[in-house]
Protein backbone atom coordinates (compact mmCIF):
# COMPACT_ATOMS: atom_id res chain seq x y z
CA UNK A 1 0.00 0.00 0.00
CA UNK A 2 1.11 3.53 -0.75
CA UNK A 3 2.92 5.32 2.04
CA UNK A 4 1.02 8.45 1.06
CA UNK A 5 -1.97 7.41 3.13
CA UNK A 6 -4.08 9.88 5.09
CA UNK A 7 -7.00 9.91 7.48
CA UNK A 8 -9.07 13.09 7.27
CA UNK A 9 -11.80 14.27 9.61
CA UNK A 10 -13.57 17.15 7.87
CA UNK A 11 -15.11 18.49 11.07
CA UNK A 12 -17.49 21.44 10.98
CA UNK A 13 -15.16 23.48 13.17
CA UNK A 14 -11.73 21.96 12.50
CA UNK A 15 -10.14 19.77 9.85
CA UNK A 16 -7.82 17.12 11.29
CA UNK A 17 -5.36 15.24 9.06
CA UNK A 18 -3.52 12.05 10.01
CA UNK A 19 -0.59 10.89 7.87
CA UNK A 20 0.40 7.25 7.94
CA UNK A 21 3.59 6.76 9.91
CA UNK A 22 3.61 10.32 11.27
CA UNK A 23 0.37 10.83 13.22
CA UNK A 24 -1.79 13.96 13.14
CA UNK A 25 0.08 16.49 11.03
CA UNK A 26 -2.49 19.23 10.55
CA UNK A 27 -5.32 20.93 12.42
CA UNK A 28 -7.00 23.83 10.64
CA UNK A 29 -10.23 25.67 11.29
CA UNK A 30 -12.75 24.74 8.61
CA UNK A 31 -13.00 28.28 7.26
CA UNK A 32 -11.99 29.50 3.82
CA UNK A 33 -11.55 32.94 2.26
CA UNK A 34 -11.91 32.95 -1.52
CA UNK A 35 -11.78 35.32 -4.49
CA UNK A 36 -12.74 34.91 -8.16
CA UNK A 37 -16.28 33.75 -7.30
CA UNK A 38 -15.05 31.13 -4.88
CA UNK A 39 -12.67 29.39 -7.26
CA UNK A 40 -9.43 30.39 -5.55
CA UNK A 41 -8.67 30.31 -1.83
CA UNK A 42 -6.51 33.11 -0.42
CA UNK A 43 -6.56 31.93 3.19
CA UNK A 44 -7.83 29.01 5.23
CA UNK A 45 -8.04 28.08 8.90
CA UNK A 46 -7.24 30.67 11.56
CA UNK A 47 -6.13 33.26 8.98
CA UNK A 48 -9.46 33.01 7.18
CA UNK A 49 -11.35 33.05 10.49
CA UNK A 50 -9.60 36.29 11.48
CA UNK A 51 -10.86 37.82 8.22
CA UNK A 52 -14.50 36.99 8.98
CA UNK A 53 -16.73 40.11 9.17
CA UNK A 54 -13.72 42.30 8.26
CA UNK A 55 -13.09 41.74 4.54
CA UNK A 56 -14.13 43.82 1.50
CA UNK A 57 -16.89 42.52 -0.82
CA UNK A 58 -14.31 41.05 -3.22
CA UNK A 59 -13.33 38.41 -0.63
CA UNK A 60 -15.81 35.80 0.54
CA UNK A 61 -15.32 34.07 3.90
CA UNK A 62 -17.35 30.91 4.41
CA UNK A 63 -17.86 27.93 6.70
CA UNK A 64 -18.38 25.31 3.99
CA UNK A 65 -19.51 22.42 6.22
CA UNK A 66 -22.80 22.71 8.08
CA UNK A 67 -24.63 20.23 10.33
CA UNK A 68 -22.60 17.29 9.09
CA UNK A 69 -23.06 17.88 5.36
CA UNK A 70 -21.22 19.84 2.68
CA UNK A 71 -22.87 23.27 2.41
CA UNK A 72 -20.56 24.70 -0.26
CA UNK A 73 -18.75 22.13 -2.38
CA UNK A 74 -16.83 24.70 -4.42
CA UNK A 75 -15.37 26.32 -1.30
CA UNK A 76 -14.49 22.94 0.20
CA UNK A 77 -12.58 21.98 -2.95
CA UNK A 78 -10.85 25.39 -3.01
CA UNK A 79 -9.82 24.82 0.62
CA UNK A 80 -8.55 21.33 -0.16
CA UNK A 81 -6.44 22.60 -3.06
CA UNK A 82 -4.96 25.27 -0.77
CA UNK A 83 -4.10 22.64 1.85
CA UNK A 84 -2.40 20.17 -0.51
CA UNK A 85 1.14 21.62 -0.33
CA UNK A 86 1.03 21.28 3.47
CA UNK A 87 0.29 17.57 3.14
CA UNK A 88 2.72 16.65 0.40
CA UNK A 89 5.64 18.77 1.54
CA UNK A 90 7.87 19.85 -1.31
CA UNK A 91 6.44 17.19 -3.59
CA UNK A 92 3.10 17.33 -5.31
CA UNK A 93 0.56 15.07 -3.65
CA UNK A 94 -0.36 12.44 -6.23
CA UNK A 95 -1.88 9.01 -5.97
CA UNK A 96 -2.51 9.11 -2.25
CA UNK A 97 -5.03 6.95 -0.41
CA UNK A 98 -7.55 8.73 1.82
CA UNK A 99 -9.74 7.55 4.68
CA UNK A 100 -12.53 10.06 5.30
CA UNK A 101 -14.98 10.04 8.21
CA UNK A 102 -18.66 10.67 7.47
CA UNK A 103 -21.64 10.98 9.85
CA UNK A 104 -23.57 7.70 9.91
CA UNK A 105 -26.98 9.39 10.00
CA UNK A 106 -26.92 11.28 6.68
CA UNK A 107 -28.05 10.22 3.19
CA UNK A 108 -25.89 8.19 0.82
CA UNK A 109 -25.67 11.17 -1.54
CA UNK A 110 -24.46 13.41 1.31
CA UNK A 111 -21.85 10.81 2.28
CA UNK A 112 -20.60 10.54 -1.29
CA UNK A 113 -20.16 14.33 -1.40
CA UNK A 114 -17.21 13.96 0.99
CA UNK A 115 -15.31 11.89 -1.55
CA UNK A 116 -15.87 14.59 -4.19
CA UNK A 117 -13.73 17.03 -2.18
CA UNK A 118 -10.70 14.82 -2.76
CA UNK A 119 -11.65 13.41 -6.18
CA UNK A 120 -12.29 16.84 -7.76
CA UNK A 121 -9.20 18.48 -6.28
CA UNK A 122 -6.11 19.43 -8.26
CA UNK A 123 -4.19 16.22 -7.53
CA UNK A 124 -5.99 12.99 -8.27
CA UNK A 125 -6.09 10.36 -5.52
CA UNK A 126 -5.43 6.66 -5.95
CA UNK A 127 -8.34 5.59 -3.75
CA UNK A 128 -10.84 7.13 -1.35
CA UNK A 129 -12.42 5.21 1.52
CA UNK A 130 -15.39 6.46 3.55
CA UNK A 131 -15.68 5.33 7.17
CA UNK A 132 -18.67 5.99 9.44
CA UNK A 133 -17.60 8.51 12.09
CA UNK A 134 -18.81 6.46 15.11
CA UNK A 135 -16.53 3.57 14.07
CA UNK A 136 -13.53 5.89 13.70
CA UNK A 137 -14.44 7.48 17.04
CA UNK A 138 -14.44 4.08 18.75
CA UNK A 139 -11.02 3.16 17.40
CA UNK A 140 -9.72 6.58 18.37
CA UNK A 141 -10.88 5.87 21.91
CA UNK A 142 -8.82 2.69 21.90
CA UNK A 143 -11.84 0.36 22.03
CA UNK A 144 -11.82 -3.17 20.63
CA UNK A 145 -14.58 -2.54 18.12
CA UNK A 146 -14.49 -6.05 16.65
CA UNK A 147 -15.09 -7.83 19.95
CA UNK A 148 -17.19 -5.46 22.02
CA UNK A 149 -20.89 -6.29 22.34
CA UNK A 150 -21.98 -2.75 23.00
CA UNK A 151 -20.52 0.77 22.92
CA UNK A 152 -22.45 4.03 23.18
CA UNK A 153 -20.61 7.09 21.88
CA UNK A 154 -21.86 10.67 22.20
CA UNK A 155 -19.88 13.01 19.95
CA UNK A 156 -20.71 16.67 20.65
CA UNK A 157 -19.21 18.68 17.81
CA UNK A 158 -19.44 22.22 16.49
CA UNK A 159 -22.75 21.90 14.62
CA UNK A 160 -24.08 18.48 15.58
CA UNK A 161 -24.28 15.89 18.32
CA UNK A 162 -23.99 12.32 17.01
CA UNK A 163 -25.24 9.57 19.32
CA UNK A 164 -24.36 6.05 18.20
CA UNK A 165 -24.45 2.48 19.44
CA UNK A 166 -21.83 0.08 18.06
CA UNK A 167 -21.79 -3.69 18.48
CA UNK A 168 -19.41 -6.28 16.98
CA UNK A 169 -17.97 -3.81 14.52
CA UNK A 170 -21.19 -2.33 13.19
CA UNK A 171 -23.35 0.72 13.90
CA UNK A 172 -26.60 -0.59 15.40
CA UNK A 173 -28.48 2.69 15.85
CA UNK A 174 -27.42 6.31 15.38
CA UNK A 175 -28.97 9.76 15.57
CA UNK A 176 -27.65 13.15 14.49
CA UNK A 177 -28.91 16.15 16.46
CA UNK A 178 -28.58 19.68 14.94
CA UNK A 179 -26.94 21.12 18.05
CA UNK A 180 -23.31 21.76 18.92
CA UNK A 181 -20.88 24.46 19.97
CA UNK A 182 -21.90 26.88 17.19
CA UNK A 183 -25.50 26.83 18.41
CA UNK A 184 -24.36 28.26 21.75
CA UNK A 185 -22.38 30.98 19.96
CA UNK A 186 -25.48 32.04 18.03
CA UNK A 187 -27.65 32.03 21.14
CA UNK A 188 -25.16 34.25 22.96
CA UNK A 189 -24.97 36.75 20.07
CA UNK A 190 -28.78 36.91 19.84
CA UNK A 191 -29.18 37.32 23.60
CA UNK A 192 -26.64 40.15 23.85
CA UNK A 193 -28.25 42.01 20.95
CA UNK A 194 -31.77 41.65 22.36
CA UNK A 195 -31.07 42.32 26.04
CA UNK A 196 -28.29 44.91 25.81
CA UNK A 197 -28.73 46.49 22.35
CA UNK A 198 -25.14 45.40 21.90
CA UNK A 199 -23.48 43.62 18.98
CA UNK A 200 -20.63 41.14 19.36
CA UNK A 201 -18.88 39.07 16.71
CA UNK A 202 -18.66 35.33 16.37
CA UNK A 203 -15.15 35.13 17.80
CA UNK A 204 -16.23 37.09 20.89
CA UNK A 205 -19.28 34.85 21.33
CA UNK A 206 -17.01 31.81 21.21
CA UNK A 207 -14.86 33.30 23.98
CA UNK A 208 -17.96 33.98 26.08
CA UNK A 209 -19.08 30.39 25.53
CA UNK A 210 -15.76 29.03 26.73
CA UNK A 211 -16.00 31.14 29.89
CA UNK A 212 -19.70 31.00 30.78
CA UNK A 213 -21.52 28.08 29.16
CA UNK A 214 -22.10 25.16 31.50
CA UNK A 215 -24.58 22.30 31.78
CA UNK A 216 -25.09 23.19 35.43
CA UNK A 217 -25.58 26.56 37.20
CA UNK A 218 -22.37 28.42 38.02
CA UNK A 219 -21.26 31.89 39.09
CA UNK A 220 -18.74 33.40 36.65
CA UNK A 221 -18.58 36.87 35.08
CA UNK A 222 -16.75 38.08 31.98
CA UNK A 223 -16.38 41.50 30.31
CA UNK A 224 -17.24 41.67 26.62
CA UNK A 225 -16.20 44.24 24.01
CA UNK A 226 -18.51 45.07 21.12
CA UNK A 227 -20.62 47.86 19.63
CA UNK A 228 -23.46 49.70 21.33
CA UNK A 229 -26.35 49.80 18.82
CA UNK A 230 -27.96 52.93 20.29
CA UNK A 231 -24.78 54.99 20.48
CA UNK A 232 -23.15 53.41 17.46
CA UNK A 233 -19.86 53.32 19.33
CA UNK A 234 -17.59 50.61 20.76
CA UNK A 235 -18.33 49.63 24.33
CA UNK A 236 -17.96 47.06 27.08
CA UNK A 237 -20.61 45.09 28.95
CA UNK A 238 -20.38 42.42 31.63
CA UNK A 239 -22.10 39.04 31.25
CA UNK A 240 -22.64 36.38 33.89
CA UNK A 241 -23.03 32.63 33.68
CA UNK A 242 -26.29 32.99 35.62
CA UNK A 243 -27.92 34.88 32.75
CA UNK A 244 -26.44 32.65 30.03
CA UNK A 245 -27.50 29.36 31.66
CA UNK A 246 -31.28 29.82 31.09
CA UNK A 247 -30.80 30.29 27.33
CA UNK A 248 -28.74 27.12 26.87
CA UNK A 249 -30.04 24.65 29.46
CA UNK A 250 -32.87 23.32 27.26
CA UNK A 251 -30.41 22.02 24.65
CA UNK A 252 -28.42 20.18 27.28
CA UNK A 253 -31.67 18.52 28.29
CA UNK A 254 -32.40 17.63 24.65
CA UNK A 255 -29.00 15.97 24.31
CA UNK A 256 -29.24 14.01 27.56
CA UNK A 257 -32.84 12.94 26.82
CA UNK A 258 -31.80 11.80 23.34
CA UNK A 259 -29.07 9.64 24.85
CA UNK A 260 -31.65 8.05 27.12
CA UNK A 261 -33.98 7.53 24.16
CA UNK A 262 -31.16 5.84 22.26
CA UNK A 263 -30.64 3.43 25.14
CA UNK A 264 -34.34 2.61 25.14
CA UNK A 265 -34.04 1.62 21.46
CA UNK A 266 -30.98 -0.55 22.06
CA UNK A 267 -31.38 -4.36 22.28
CA UNK A 268 -31.11 -5.64 25.90
CA UNK A 269 -27.96 -7.71 25.37
CA UNK A 270 -26.14 -4.68 23.99
CA UNK A 271 -27.50 -2.42 26.72
CA UNK A 272 -26.09 -4.75 29.37
CA UNK A 273 -22.51 -4.16 28.22
CA UNK A 274 -23.05 -0.42 27.86
CA UNK A 275 -24.38 -0.36 31.40
CA UNK A 276 -21.26 -2.20 32.59
CA UNK A 277 -18.64 -0.13 30.73
CA UNK A 278 -20.42 3.21 30.58
CA UNK A 279 -20.88 5.53 27.60
CA UNK A 280 -18.13 7.58 25.94
CA UNK A 281 -18.23 11.34 25.49
CA UNK A 282 -16.12 12.84 22.69
CA UNK A 283 -16.13 15.73 20.23
CA UNK A 284 -14.89 19.31 20.09
CA UNK A 285 -17.65 20.59 22.40
CA UNK A 286 -17.62 17.76 24.94
CA UNK A 287 -15.42 19.92 27.20
CA UNK A 288 -18.47 21.87 28.41
CA UNK A 289 -18.58 21.74 32.19
CA UNK A 290 -21.21 19.47 33.71
CA UNK A 291 -22.38 17.75 30.51
CA UNK A 292 -20.95 14.40 31.64
CA UNK A 293 -22.73 14.65 35.00
CA UNK A 294 -26.01 15.63 33.34
CA UNK A 295 -25.94 12.64 30.96
CA UNK A 296 -25.00 10.28 33.79
CA UNK A 297 -27.88 11.60 35.87
CA UNK A 298 -30.33 11.14 33.00
CA UNK A 299 -29.21 7.59 32.12
CA UNK A 300 -27.84 6.24 35.42
CA UNK A 301 -24.79 5.13 33.44
CA UNK A 302 -21.18 6.16 33.96
CA UNK A 303 -19.95 8.72 31.43
CA UNK A 304 -16.35 8.29 30.29
CA UNK A 305 -14.54 11.42 29.11
CA UNK A 306 -11.26 11.58 27.21
CA UNK A 307 -8.34 13.91 26.65
CA UNK A 308 -8.00 15.42 23.17
CA UNK A 309 -11.66 14.60 22.50
CA UNK A 310 -11.51 16.74 19.35
CA UNK A 311 -8.96 14.34 17.84
CA UNK A 312 -10.49 10.92 18.51
CA UNK A 313 -12.04 10.56 15.04
CA UNK A 314 -8.77 11.49 13.33
CA UNK A 315 -6.85 9.09 15.57
CA UNK A 316 -9.32 6.33 14.70
CA UNK A 317 -8.96 7.01 10.99
CA UNK A 318 -5.20 6.90 11.46
CA UNK A 319 -5.42 3.53 13.18
CA UNK A 320 -7.47 2.14 10.29
CA UNK A 321 -5.05 3.66 7.77
CA UNK A 322 -2.24 1.81 9.55
CA UNK A 323 -4.27 -1.44 9.43
CA UNK A 324 -5.80 -1.55 5.91
CA UNK A 325 -7.03 -5.16 6.17
CA UNK A 326 -9.03 -4.23 9.26
CA UNK A 327 -10.25 -1.02 7.62
CA UNK A 328 -11.65 -2.97 4.65
CA UNK A 329 -14.43 -4.29 6.89
CA UNK A 330 -15.72 -0.76 7.55
CA UNK A 331 -15.51 0.90 4.16
CA UNK A 332 -19.01 2.09 3.30
CA UNK A 333 -17.97 3.49 -0.10
CA UNK A 334 -14.98 3.05 -2.33
CA UNK A 335 -14.02 5.39 -5.15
Amino acid sequence: MSQKTYGIDFGTSTIKVYKKGEGIILLEKNVVATIDSGKKAVAIGEKAYEMFEKVPPSIHVSFPLSHGVIADMQDMIAMWNFMLPNLGGHRKLKGGEFYLSVPADITEVEKQAYSRIIAEGEYKPKRIFLIDKPVADAYGLGLDVEKTNGVLIVNIGADTTEISVISLGGVVVTKLLPYGGNWFDNQIMNYVRKEYNFVIGRRTAETVKQSLVSAEPSDVNVKVTGRDIVKGLPGVIELSSQEIYPIVKDIFQVISSSVRSMLERTPPEISREINHDGLYLTGASSWISGIDKLISGETNIKTNTTKDAQKTVAKGLGYLAEHPKLAAAYVSHLK
